[in-house]
């Protein structure tokens, strides 16, 4: 049968209600009952989704997202001017804003790989809880003697399980895997500079951060070696 295309490029689609079937043709009888097909029967039908209606919308909520922030930031800023008792307290709940902002817009519209986001996701979540700790406590340390190790571990996990659900696939994730070991050693600078006062969480998130990557050579065997061939051009 010769399929009847609309005005839209899609298929002409015709529907018999005796027996509840479209019919892919250029017909006006049902091939199945005989039954005559009404001219309010027939319907268009696109062959693909309208994508650029769904970007559309994407930009849509970001502008208003994006709009409000602004908002926001003024206001508490303006607040904080106009009750001003020698501190910008506003400076915190800004740096929360643009933050969302930077995540919902890169690492959740963003058409870009999940172990990238993960990435991304883990630098600007550190240098926000740094930023936190140095408003409100003063700069303890704990954002970077606690926070940046756990961070570490939770992005291993993350690429193990991505690794694991794509498990065809999995040697794409091998790149993420040097940038996390290579973000684990940067403490040790701040240790050697005394910012650093207990290494011991860091210690440990190098370790396994090693033992992984380690892990996945040995048992990637061709396919991981292969795999730094093409990433590095060697």
């Amino acid at each position: 049968m010769r399929e009847k295309k609309n005005e839209k490029g899609g298929r002409g689609v015709a529907y018999c209600k005796h027996c509840k079937v479209e019919i892919l043709d250029e017909t006006k009888v049902c091939p199945f009952c005989q039954n005559r097909i009404k001219e309010d029967e027939r319907k268009g039908e696109d062959s693909y989704p309208d994508i650029r209606m769904k970007r559309k919308a994407y930009r849509f909520v970001l502008n208003i997202f994006f709009f409000l922030a602004i908002i926001v930031c003024v206001a508490m800023l303006a607040i904080n001017l106009f009750y001003y008792k020698g501190e910008f307290w506003s400076i915190l709940p800004i740096g929360i804003v643009c933050y969302s902002w930077f995540a919902i817009r890169y690492c959740i519209f963003n058409n870009v790989n999940v172990g990238a986001k993960i990435m991304l996701q883990l630098i600007l979540t550190q240098v926000l809880l740094v930023f936190i700790d140095w408003r409100m406590d003063g700069y303890t340390g704990w954002s970077v003697n606690f926070a940046f190790p756990a961070l570490i571990l939770i992005a291993d996990g993350a690429i193990l399980i991505l690794m694991a659900a794509n498990f065809m696939n999995w040697q794409s994730y091998l790149l993420y895997q040097i940038q996390l070991l290579l973000l684990s050693l940067w403490p040790l600078i701040l240790y050697l500079k005394h910012w650093i006062t207990k290494p011991i969480p860091t210690f440990i998130a190098i370790f396994i951060s090693f033992v992984i990557f380690v892990g996945t050579m040995v048992f990637g065997n061709t396919k991981a070696k292969d795999e730094l061939l093409r990433r590095f051009h060697i």
